[in-house]
């Protein structure tokens, strides 16, 4: 798409700087996913949700108690029940059984066939297309508060800024997957630049961000898992202070002296919190053969149990996750009544 319209190397790559919102470089990354977004940031700008993004996650939480429904925290689901290939409820790891007349999966789909589902019988031809596809790449974040108004002081209005080292964007992703740490881009939230009282008075609060494979932090599972994490940490802080370095260099003098608050995120990290399949931030990779409809849809070979979430159509992101949901209502629906 660009190349049809553009030539100059360095100009493509400028018009495609948002490629990392999408976790591959334009050569791999599908057009039609890069467009979308890209023309609603052009046409309507972003936003962002007053409170944070907790204040969405409490605000669905409030809607579903209004209607009856509870929701569990710290419950983790260790089995989907399956009756006759069909879905019949959910296996907690307390043991305790929840039944329903269908079960939505918001989780990774590689856990929730391979691990979650023991009637493998109906699965065969499905794992072996999980087998093939292309896990998206996870993140290493940098969380900072500041102990004065540095971004105030040295007057940058912007809140959100993307850092690339140079215009290679498919030399960048290599970098990025393999953790290639010796000229890293970034990006870089400022949330005061978001909306005013977002920090405490006299303060900041920025996010350093950087796109990252899994495979460097492989080494360090199995010790991570078991709670022993002092090479992890030795190996997150090397990075981390990486990072802040060149944000220090690029466009932030002065942060090393001003950062009073620091919390680290690598894809240990993400798969922690999320348990995505490599601490995946995408789900699947936005590839041309696995975007719009040819992306795995929200019904699956088991009798009703459905998929929602980054991992199925129409991806990743607040912009694809919330109408990930609504399709998978539409598509509940259709079936209910049966």
């Amino acid at each position: 798409m660009v190349d049809a319209r553009l030539k100059d190397p360095k100009l493509k790559s400028i018009v495609s700087a948002l490629w990392g919102y999408f976790g591959l470089p334009p050569s791999r990354l599908s057009a039609y996913y890069y467009a979308l977004p890209a023309t609603g940031y052009l046409e309507q700008g972003g936003y962002y949700p007053r409170g944070r993004s907790q204040a969405l996650s409490a605000a669905l939480v409030k809607f579903i108690q209004e209607r009856g429904g509870t929701v569990k925290l710290g419950t983790r689901v260790e089995k989907i029940l399956v009756q006759d290939h069909a879905a019949i409820g959910v296996k907690t790891a307390d043991g305790t059984e929840y039944r329903g007349k269908v079960v939505i999966a918001n989780a990774n789909p590689v856990d929730v066939f391979e691990t979650m589902i023991d009637d493998k019988d109906s699965l065969k031809d499905y794992l072996e297309k999980l087998s093939k596809m292309s896990v998206s790449l996870s993140a290493f974040q940098v969380f900072l508060g500041l102990k004065e108004d540095l971004v105030g002081k040295l007057k940058i209005p912007d809140a959100e800024i993307f850092f690339s080292p140079g215009f290679d964007d498919d030399a960048a992703y290599k970098a990025a997957f393999e953790a290639d740490m010796q000229n890293p881009g970034f990006g870089l939230m400022l949330y005061d630049n978001v909306y005013k009282g977002y920090s405490p008075a006299g303060k900041n609060t920025i996010n350093i961000l950087t796109l990252q494979g899994y495979d460097h932090w492989a080494p360090f599972e199995t010790d991570y898992r078991k709670g022993e994490k002092t090479a992890y940490r030795a190996e997150k802080d090397r990075i981390a202070n990486i990072l802040i370095k060149k944000v220090e260099e690029v466009l932030l003098p002065g942060l090393s002296r001003a950062i009073e608050v620091k919390e680290i995120g690598t894809p240990l990290t993400n798969w922690r919190y999320t348990r995505n399949y490599r601490g995946a931030i995408y789900g699947w990779d936005q590839t041309v053969d696995n975007s719009g409809p040819t992306r795995f849809p929200p019904t699956t070979p088991i009798k009703n149990l459905y998929l929602a979430g980054a991992w199925t159509q129409p991806g990743h992101g607040y912009g694809a996750v919330i109408p990930s949901g609504l399709q998978c209502f539409a598509e509940i629906m259709k079936h209910w009544a049966a």
